[in-house]
């Protein structure tokens, strides 16, 4: 069997544009559906795919969250060149934590995070996000057992550097939540880690701005996008953004 990579996406409507942010070794496929959901409202919607990321776990551990926030920067600035000036972001777990580290650098109309988490995660932590999805991966590809795991051994080192750069943007951004004045929606799933639990509270409490807000989807798992609350959550997302104070331009689908 074959796996056929992921894509960024572009949905393009209105002059309202939303930048949409995947996880760690996760893909667009977590966020289109969301994204798609918004553009079918009137949004413009693009979704960029990480460097390393959609592929395989070999090609994942070669790259670093410097690259992976490239892809973020590149997705910011694609939108700017498409003539678009307002731009609200939204990212589900590391994809949260790009998008608040996108929300204190650049200007954005809003801000939604997605089972971000901004408190310190040991390297072993965040090392099994690799192993899991390695083993995942291979499994459907119908690799042995014993072969995954023989692979995995002999991948595992290599991921090191991925991981201790993951380990950092984390807590580079924990630090840098005053920075954030605009609008903030707070998403966190019930069945989610316990550390990603205290993040959501952390986040909601340290963000500067007072238009903000923290919302539960209790039986939802930590891809809270792909959830039993899913149609909730973008209901909410949805008027989260109507909420938001767009300058009258944009809000029209004209020139």
């Amino acid at each position: 069997m074959k796996m056929v990579p992921s894509k960024p996406f572009f949905f393009e409507g209105g002059k309202c544009a939303v930048l949409l942010l995947h996880g760690f070794t996760g893909n667009t496929v977590d966020v289109r559906d969301l994204g798609r959901y918004l553009n079918d409202n009137g949004y413009t919607c693009l979704g960029p795919l990480y460097e390393g990321h959609g592929d395989t776990p070999e090609r994942l551990v070669t790259t670093t969250a410097e690259q992976w926030w490239k892809s973020v920067e590149e997705g910011y600035q694609s939108l700017l060149e498409k003539g678009f000036k307002e731009i609200a972001v939204i990212g589900l777990s590391l994809g949260g934590v790009f998008a608040i580290k996108t929300a204190f650098t650049y200007p954005v109309k809003g801000l939604v995070s997605m089972c971000a988490p901004v408190k310190p995660k040991s390297a072993e932590d965040l090392g099994r996000h690799v192993s899991s999805f390695t083993k995942r991966y291979k499994t459907i590809l119908r690799i042995p057992p014993e072969q995954i795991e023989a692979e995995w051994e002999e991948l595992k080192p290599q991921s090191k550097e991925a991981v201790k750069s993951l380990q950092a943007v984390i807590e580079e951004v924990g630090p840098r939540l005053g920075g954030v004045s605009c609008p903030v929606l707070v998403v966190q799933s019930g069945k989610d880690h316990p550390t990603n639990k205290e993040s959501a509270k952390v986040i909601y409490d340290e963000v500067s701005t007072q238009h903000k807000s923290l919302v539960w989807y209790e039986n939802s798992p930590h891809l809270v996008t792909r959830g039993p609350d899913r149609r909730k959550l973008k209901e909410d997302v949805l008027r989260f953004l109507e909420g938001l104070e767009w300058n009258e331009i944009s809000k029209t689908l004209e020139d």
